[in-house]
């Protein structure tokens, strides 16, 4: 279900579910330094360089999340679809990167924790 589909009941329910999670995954010290380290487009001569350093990124980030944050991953996953993370644990590969695709295109979900760490530091 995409956030904006969701009563203002079943939103503060999902939110309260998934904030610890989300605040796990956004405090990881490992996974903040790889973030940091942002791709410099002087260090690709053309798109096929830019795409190899986009993927060597994505090598280093994925390990991270699916290593030490993958209950987190699998919690919001469940709390998203109304199930736990054991059946996410358990489900085909192809219907969690649907869902975690998904994710990643709900804007107003996006918006909504961007605007909250926008808030955090301006304050």
């Amino acid at each position: 279900m995409k956030f904006s589909e969701m009563s203002t009941d079943q939103a503060a329910d999902f939110l309260c579910e998934i904030t610890p999670m989300v605040a796990s995954i956004a405090t990881d010290e490992e996974l903040l330094g790889e973030l940091r380290k942002a791709i410099d487009p002087k260090k690709a001569a053309n798109r096929a360089e830019m795409l190899a350093l986009g993927a060597e990124k994505i090598t280093k980030i994925i390990p991270i999340l699916l290593k030490k944050r993958k209950a987190d991953i699998f919690g919001i996953l469940g709390a998203l679809n109304g199930v736990d993370a054991d059946t996410i644990a358990r489900q085909n590969i192809f219907t969690t990167m649907k869902q975690l695709k998904e994710i990643v295109k709900d804007k107003e979900l996006l918006d909504f924790f961007k605007s909250c760490a926008d808030s955090e530091g301006s304050e």
